[in-house]
C-alpha cells in the first residue's frame, strides 16, 4: 500500500506501562481508529513520566513532519503527569491554565464538597496559544496546539476519556485530512497448508496496494505440510470512499476465494 497521504503519530506516556504494570491499549484503540478515519499511521512510541523524553518524542516527531501528533496521558493531577510541561518544553513555549477548565474543576469540586482545588486544578494545564478541549466525562483538559505544518494535540489517558474526547475532537481533524478512506478484514482459509502460499503470494503479487498479511503457523513436519489447515489473513483496502473500499474489498474477497476454491480449499468469514 503506499504511504502518503495524512501522517499521524501516537505517542504514548506512562511509567505504568515502561515498568509492565499496566497493558497500554489505548494506542491500539486509537490506530484502529485512524485507519478507519482514512489516515495512515507512522509511528507509534511510548516513553515514561519525563519532561525531557516527552519533549524528545515531540521533537523527533515533527521532524518527520508528521500531519498529526496525538498524546495519551500524562494529564492528571499528580506531580509525574508532564505531558503538557514536556510539550512546553519542545515549543519553547509556557505552560499555563485554561481559565474555562479551572472553572469547571472547582464546580466539580464544589459539588463532592472540596474546597482546595489546586492540585486539581493542574488538569486544566495547556500550552500558551493552545486551544483547550473540555472533558466530556472526566477533569484533565486536552489541547490542540498548531507548530508549522503539524498539529498537536493531547487526550488523556483513561480510556473512557481519551475516547470520548477523541472522538468530539480529533476525529475531524483526521476526517478533514483524509482523502481516502481504509476498510480491513479478517477472514479464515481453510486449505491444505502447502497450497496456501501460492494463492496467498499471487494475491499479494497481484494487488501490491492492498494490505495482505497471514498468521499461518509453520508444521512442524513434512506431513503436516499436507494436512488441511485454518489461516487467519488479515487484508487492508484503501477507497476513495468507505462505499468504494468496501466495494473494492467484496470483489478481492471474491477472487481470493476463488483462486482458494480452485486449490480444493475455502475463505470463510472472521
Amino acid at each position: 500500500m503506499r504511504r502518503g497521504g495524512f501522517g499521524v503519530e501516537v505517542v504514548v506516556t506512562g511509567d505504568e506501562i515502561l515498568f509492565g504494570r499496566i497493558v497500554d491499549t489505548n494506542s491500539q484503540w486509537i490506530v484502529r481508529r485512524v485507519v478507519e478515519l482514512g489516515s495512515r499511521m507512522r509511528r507509534v512510541t511510548c516513553v515514561g513520566d519525563n519532561r525531557g523524553e516527552i519533549a524528545e518524542a515531540l521533537t523527533e516527531a515533527l521532524a518527520r513532519s508528521s500531519d498529526l501528533v496525538i498524546f495519551t496521558g500524562g494529564l492528571g493531577p499528580s506531580e509525574d503527569d508532564l505531558t503538557v510541561e514536556g510539550i512546553g518544553r519542545a515549543l519553547d513555549r509556557d505552560v499555563v491554565l485554561d481559565p474555562g477548565a479551572v472553572e469547571r474543576i472547582r464546580g466539580i469540586y464544589a459539588a463532592r464538597g472540596i474546597h482546595s482545588t489546586a492540585r486539581g486544578e493542574r488538569m486544566a494545564r495547556v500550552v500558551e496559544g493552545s486551544e483547550a478541549f473540555p472533558n466530556p466525562v472526566g477533569m484533565a483538559t486536552g489541547m490542540m496546539v498548531r507548530e508549522g505544518g503539524s498539529t498537536i494535540v493531547t487526550l488523556p489517558g483513561v480510556p473512557a476519556e481519551m475516547k470520548a474526547m477523541f472522538e468530539e475532537f480529533v476525529a475531524p481533524i483526521i476526517e478533514r485530512g483524509s482523502v481516502s478512506r481504509f476498510v480491513a478484514r479478517t477472514v479464515t482459509a481453510r486449505v491444505v497448508f502447502r497450497d496456501f502460499f501460492p494463492v496467498y503470494r499471487g494475491m499479494q503479487r497481484d494487488y501490491p496496494d492492498v494490505y495482505i498479511k497471514n498468521a499461518a503457523t509453520p508444521p512442524e513436519s513434512a506431513e503436516g505440510r499436507l494436512e488441511v489447515r485454518v489461516i487467519k489473513v488479515y487484508l487492508v483496502v484503501e477507497g476513495g470512499t468507505e462505499e468504494e473500499g468496501e466495494a473494492r474489498m467484496e470483489a478481492i474477497l471474491g477472487e481470493f476465494g476463488r483462486r482458494l476454491g480452485a486449490v480444493g480449499g475455502e475463505l470463510l468469514p472472521g
